[in-house]
């Protein structure tokens, strides 16, 4: 690479700081993802009164503002930091490939929430080139929120395909633990184009209209990852109680296969110790996302990491 050149995928440094963004999430937002996927508690934590949201809210960042009624001046997402700087290096259609959390508490509403995004991690697989992005989240008093990392192919392979996902690096696995057990109970989630477009609204995309996602090689229109992202959470959630979660979750996701428009899927798994085996499958039976989902072993102290 010359001096003032644009680098190559291979020539990208890692670790390297993309930027860092106060957000201030309102209600309206909240309601309108948890909404979306049917969270019966709305994201918020304990007394609605209070304007505590869920750390997972903080997931949605990576596309911002794709899904987000209003953008305050200076408010950019994790992959437009990326893209910002390295247009060159993105190709369209890109893809999310994997999504990892740990939370450490809830965040107060009307207050600032900053992100500090990172690259800390690329590869080429099958053909394409990826990108892991970390997104590190803390409250106007600098109390850790959550960490997220995402994986995204941004080149190469051509159009999307609904039945596959190409592979990603996978961050570093939870211990392992004893053989499973039974099955937990699952749950049936209806994904219809009513709740995608719920999510996804109000800019028109491939998540949201099946024209758009055929121009990219789709048969219909793809719900976002982020909404099989929150299903798995949920369903952790309800195993390990909400305070435990929130303080001390973790869960690592891996999208297989592209969520489609009024398919039918089921959220299951099995437990193994303290771990959770978690799958999403469609209605013929193929898996659309798989994770393992934990708890850390203690919660982050509430002073600043700043």
């Amino acid at each position: 690479m010359t001096a003032n050149a644009a680098p190559d995928f291979d020539e990208l440094p890692v670790p390297l700081a993309l930027g860092s963004t106060f957000f201030h999430p309102g209600i309206e937002q909240v309601r309108k993802f948890a909404g979306a996927v049917e969270d019966p508690a709305g994201w918020l934590v304990g007394d609605p009164s209070d304007g505590l949201v869920h750390p997972l809210f903080l997931v949605t960042y990576v596309w911002f503002p794709s899904g987000f009624l209003r953008r305050a001046p200076g408010e950019i997402g994790h992959f437009e930091l990326f893209r910002k700087r390295y247009p060159h290096l993105v190709e369209v259609p890109f893809l999310h490939a994997r999504s990892s959390a740990r939370f450490h508490r809830p965040f107060a509403l009307g207050r600032p929430v900053r992100a500090d995004v990172a690259l800390v991690a690329r590869d080429r697989r099958r053909g394409r080139d990826f990108i892991v992005m970390r997104g590190s989240f803390f409250d106007a008093a600098g109390h850790a929120l959550a960490e997220f990392d995402h994986a995204c192919a941004i080149r190469g392979n051509g159009a999307l395909r609904t039945d596959d996902r190409p592979a990603a690096p996978r961050p570093t696995a939870p211990p392992t633990a004893a053989e499973p057990g039974p099955a937990l109970p699952s749950r049936r989630i209806e994904m219809t184009l009513e709740k995608s477009r719920r999510f996804s609204l109000p800019g028109e995309n491939h998540h949201t209209e099946d024209r758009l996602a055929q121009a990219l090689g789709a048969r219909v229109a793809i719900p976002a990852a982020t909404m099989s992202f929150a299903y798995l959470s949920r369903f952790a959630q309800d195993r390990f109680g909400e305070d435990a979660w929130i303080s001390r979750g973790r869960l690592d996701a891996t999208f297989t296969r592209m969520l489609q428009r009024d398919d039918v899927l089921e959220v299951g798994g099995h437990r193994r110790g303290g771990i959770l085996d978690l799958a999403i499958r469609n209605a013929r039976r193929e898996p659309v996302a798989v994770a393992t989902a934990s708890l850390e072993d203690s919660p982050v102290p509430a002073q600043s990491l700043t």
